[in-house]
């Protein structure tokens, strides 16, 4: 093998494990000046996510809607009971090659726009600043805190916004992110995690940081379009929050890596963690204390991500 080609493979490993910040010389002071332009930037790469996803359903839309006119379904007769029945067969027959050739697509795009981009100039971070016990401990904390502290909040919003809440859980049903088993390990636990990080914390938070804006507004921005990206008010309110924790641990640890085992854990504890609680059978108060005690271990996770010496330390 020779010189190049070793060199090559050496950067692709690295890929996930990059510093975007430009290598700076030793007692160099930090550029102040603030471009605008790459904030509005940041926007874009969310455009295209949602744009690849959008052309990748409306194919299967087309295929379901004709196999319902040739089912004898009366386009004309009842609206309404035309897009439900639509919207059912998408997700059971097209769903899973609709999610699929999304998360192919979008792959594919944000890993090469986030390696020309952002990667290749940049300092390469070693795993073992990025994984090591308070990281880890900190990730774990994260998963377990927000979605104890979600479930608590969802419990809570039952009460005071019934009909939001059902209006939500007939779109969550809709999707049908619960109900194929492929569809939800494949892409909801999988593949999802790895194209919103991609674009998120990738090509997004690149953007961000090269505009020249502090960290903090860096995390408010990336995790205010990740819950934005989701499309209702909801799902968006606690993406939102999720994302503002692995923008933390994004600029902490200098790479998407850590934030994109969070995410993966994130989506597989509520996929399958919230399930297994309902089995269990707790009451309301139950889960209101433990979403209590939830705010207290996300509140340890930044403590011990702040104290940690692989961690980058906050700004004066």
């Amino acid at each position: 093998m020779s010189e190049n080609n070793a060199e090559q493979i050496g950067q692709n490993v690295d890929i996930l494990t990059t510093d975007n910040n430009e290598v700076q010389t030793a007692g160099s002071e930090p550029a102040k000046k603030v471009r605008v332009g790459y904030i509005f930037l940041s926007v874009i790469p969310v455009a295209v996510l949602i744009m690849i996803q959008s052309f990748c359903q409306i194919p299967f839309f087309f295929m379901a809607g004709y196999d319902l006119i040739q089912s004898g379904q009366d386009i004309t007769s009842d609206t309404v009971d035309f897009m439900e029945k639509l919207i059912t067969t998408f997700t059971d027959k097209y769903g899973l090659y609709a999610y699929l050739s999304y998360s192919v697509i979008a792959l594919v795009v944000f890993f090469i726009w986030y390696f020309k981009g952002f990667v290749k100039k940049s300092r390469k971070v070693k795993l073992g600043e990025i994984f090591g016990f308070k990281s880890v401990l900190a990730s774990i904390g994260v998963v377990i805190g927000l979605n104890l502290a979600i479930s608590a909040a969802f419990t809570l919003a039952i009460w005071l916004f019934p009909d939001a809440m059902n209006a939500y859980a007939k779109l969550v049903e809709q999707a049908g992110l619960g109900n194929n088993v492929l569809i939800t390990v494949v892409y909801a636990i999988i593949l999802g995690p790895v194209v919103e990080e991609l674009c998120l914390r990738g090509v997004t938070y690149g953007y961000l940081e090269k505009s020249g804006i502090k960290p903090a507004f860096i995390i408010l921005i990336s995790g205010i379009l990740f819950g934005a990206m989701h499309l209702n008010l909801i799902q968006g309110i606690y993406a939102s929050v999720l994302g503002f924790f692995l923008g933390f641990l994004r600029y902490k640890y200098r790479s998407i890596l850590l934030p994109l085992v969070t995410h993966i854990l994130f989506n597989l504890m509520g996929t399958y963690g919230d399930a297994a609680l309902e089995r269990i059978g707790m009451g309301d108060g139950v889960v209101l204390i433990l979403g209590g005690l939830a705010l207290f271990v996300l509140v340890f996770s930044v403590v011990l991500v702040n104290g940690d010496k692989k961690a980058v330390k906050s700004e004066s």
